[in-house]
């Protein structure tokens, strides 16, 4: 199936950080950040990589930064910026990756991007409530006024969009899926990513 073209990629870094107590964005996993390393999976599979942050500490770098349209709206909102972003740069769809997923890479990115056939979203299964990870996904860039019309509505969670375009789920090994919120996920996301590199 054809993907949608051209693809922005969008690594949401807005986050308060408030467990782990520092900018989750400038904190190193292997040497390397995690805002570098979201924007690596992405680079290769998409037309252009940008960060969306209103937070003051966000690093710069040779990416494009876009602020949040509307304060303190959580998830829901960075998609939004993103979606417009996409929109203002005549691309067909975004795919948004959180900074603190940092173990998803261009490979898993790629899997998804495949899938997406003529969905208007699509992002991997996990376990847990919602049992999909809406901040690593891909949205036609369609589904802006959805997400600005949830917004509207006092909605915050990114995975409300999902299912309200129906997107489309996929199955991929889930410990890809870590979500690093304090310095103990840290620790999980660098054993496993060593792991990794030992089995290669």
């Amino acid at each position: 199936m054809t993907r949608p073209t051209p693809i922005l990629g969008a690594v949401l870094a807005g986050g308060g950080s408030r467990r782990l107590g520092r900018d989750k964005a400038s904190a190193s996993l292997g040497e390397i950040r995690l805002i570098d390393r979201a924007i690596k999976a992405l680079s290769g599979a998409c037309d252009e990589v940008i960060v969306v942050s209103s937070r003051p500490d966000t690093p710069d770098g040779s990416w494009a930064r876009v602020g949040d349209l509307r304060p303190s709206c959580g998830p829901l909102g960075g998609i939004e910026a993103a979606l417009d972003a996409a929109t203002g740069r005549g691309c067909e769809a975004v795919f948004v990756l959180a900074c603190d997923l940092p173990l998803v890479d261009s490979a898993v990115v790629e899997t998804l991007m495949d899938a997406l056939g003529h969905g208007s979203a699509v992002a991997p299964l996990r376990d847990g409530n919602p049992d999909v990870e809406p901040l690593c996904a891909m949205y036609r860039s369609s589904c802006l006024s959805v997400a600005s019309a949830l917004l509207d509505d006092g909605v915050r969670a990114a995975a409300a969009l999902f299912d309200a375009v129906d997107g489309l789920r996929v199955e991929i090994a889930s410990e890809v899926f870590l979500n690093v919120n304090t310095e103990r996920d840290l620790e999980r996301a660098t054993s496993l990513l060593t792991s990794s590199d030992e089995g290669a």
